[in-house]
């Protein structure tokens, strides 16, 4: 059975290749966007792109519902948080940037894995009942780093090594985005109906650097969790992983 898989955080046309990428998968793909005149539903082997208005607690309802819709099902989310796309997309220090970040860049993700979470549950316990061996589906914390301005004061030549570097607006939503992520992983990683990954990269790494390869990495990872003869438990699903991992058994996590 094809999986359907949702892709936001990094809206289309900016994350045309994360979606190419997991449509070379097989996949279903619903990616999103921002503009409601670029919503549509493709045709055969073309991404489906959902509006996503990331203020809106509603619009995050909507938009995993129009996943189903669309495709009756939803097997995978990926939250994906690149530094470098919202440092270049949120320059400088104004009040209305830091309005911005936070509706933008922390709220948008806390109300759309609730969102997420509810929907994975209630499939769960629906096929569950007409097969015991219904996989877990997957929500996927995937960040892209570069370096902050505390790290380039500490190392002037990491700003000739990045094409961006995140002031402190981006940094803090950063933190927060991951500190989320961990604590969602610890509350619902050992949960039945859903294996939480977190997925750490460095923007200069070779997989970082094409969003395509990056998300035909990702979801051959997610491939392969599937695969595993027990589900990833609690403890695992807290731990980073760092972007190229070949497998979850090989452990090569983000201490």
């Amino acid at each position: 059975m094809e999986k359907t898989i949702l892709i936001a955080g990094k809206e289309i046309p900016d994350g045309i290749d994360l979606a190419d990428g997991a449509l070379m998968t097989g996949r279903n793909v619903v990616a999103t966007v921002s503009d409601k005149s670029q919503t549509k539903q493709a045709a055969d082997g073309e991404t489906v792109t959902a509006l996503w208005n990331k203020t809106s607690p509603v619009s995050a309802r909507t938009l995993v519902l129009e996943c189903e819709n669309y495709f009756k099902r939803l097997d995978e989310a990926v939250l994906i948080f690149d530094e470098a796309y919202f440092a270049q997309k949120f320059e400088g220090m104004s009040l209305e940037n830091c309005s911005q970040v936070v509706d933008e860049m922390i709220l948008s993700y806390q109300y759309l894995t609730l969102e997420i979470l509810s929907r994975f549950e209630k499939r769960f316990q629906y096929e569950y009942v007409n097969d015991e061996n219904t996989k877990p589906a997957k929500l996927v914390f995937a960040v892209k780093t570069i370096p902050t301005e505390a790290d380039v004061v500490k190392n002037p030549a990491m700003r000739n090594t990045s094409s961006a570097v995140a002031g402190p607006f981006i940094s803090a939503a950063l933190n927060a985005f991951a500190a989320f992520a961990e604590n969602i992983a610890a509350m619902f990683g050992g949960r039945d109906y859903v294996s939480v990954i977190l997925v750490k990269g460095d923007a200069q790494v070779e997989l970082c650097k094409s969003d395509r390869s990056f998300a035909s990495w990702l979801c051959s990872y997610m491939d392969e969790v599937d695969g595993l003869k027990h589900k990833l438990n609690a403890k695992q699903c807290t731990s980073w992983v760092k972007v190229g991992t070949k497998s979850p058994s090989s452990f090569a996590f983000f201490k």
